[in-house]
């Protein structure tokens, strides 16, 4: 048995040395288009307001075992830049009041973009354990699979919505602000403050008050 293992040993690890001789020694990957080009129209339009760059790091275990004997674990491990990116649909209502001397605007909820960009220049994968020369690529072969998925779940999560809050706060700002003085009615208004809300914030008092402009 011991043989057998140590022989299915040296037989990975020879066909791992050859295949990584084998890309190292190769030209340069390609790429080719499959296909027209398919060109679709983000009907309405959309406003990038910010982004969260980060590292992210997705594992996977695998446990092996033999006539239930446990014979230890290959653990995968993948760490991706990546970049969060989140806009505002420009087609829905915008509300605009005029409070106290004061523009409140109220823009759709944001919204992140999908999926999620990553870099796959900065891609770090490794995998351990005494049989992750046998079974080291199916794992992490399962958790890339995972990542796209991963990453846009959590795009949308409470936590990444609030953290970025605050910069698309300011970018919409800056958008009403330019949009204000061209407008002919508004035009006199222009200077006062802007105050920014998105409508998925708990702001249901300003939804019932409505101050025109005079």
């Amino acid at each position: 048995m011991k043989a057998l293992l140590v022989l299915i040993l040296c037989a990975s690890l020879a066909g791992n040395f050859y295949q990584y001789q084998k890309a190292k020694d190769g030209r340069r990957p390609e790429s080719s288009t499959i296909g027209a080009p398919i060109v679709m129209r983000t009907r309405g339009g959309l406003l990038e307001v910010s982004a969260i760059s980060a590292t992210e790091q997705f594992e996977a275990t695998d446990a092996h075992s033999f006539l239930r004997i446990h014979l230890g674990s290959t653990v995968g491990q993948i760490k991706v830049p990546a970049v969060y990116r989140y806009h505002i649909e420009l087609a829905p209502e915008w509300k605009i009041r005029f409070r106290n001397k004061t523009f409140v605007v109220i823009a759709p909820a944001v919204q992140p973009t999908l999926p999620v960009a990553i870099d796959t220049k900065g891609i770090r994968q490794q995998s351990t354990g005494i049989w992750s020369v046998v079974t080291g690529s199916a794992v992490l072969d399962k958790i890339l699979h995972s990542i796209s998925p991963g990453l846009n779940a959590k795009a949308a999560t409470p936590a990444y919505i609030r953290l970025q809050r605050e910069a698309a706060r300011s970018t919409v700002k800056e958008f009403v602000a330019k949009w204000l003085i061209t407008q002919a009615q508004w035009k006199a208004y222009s200077a006062y403050p802007i105050q920014v809300y998105f409508a998925d914030e708990p702001i249901q008092v300003l939804r019932t008050e409505d101050s025109p402009v005079d």
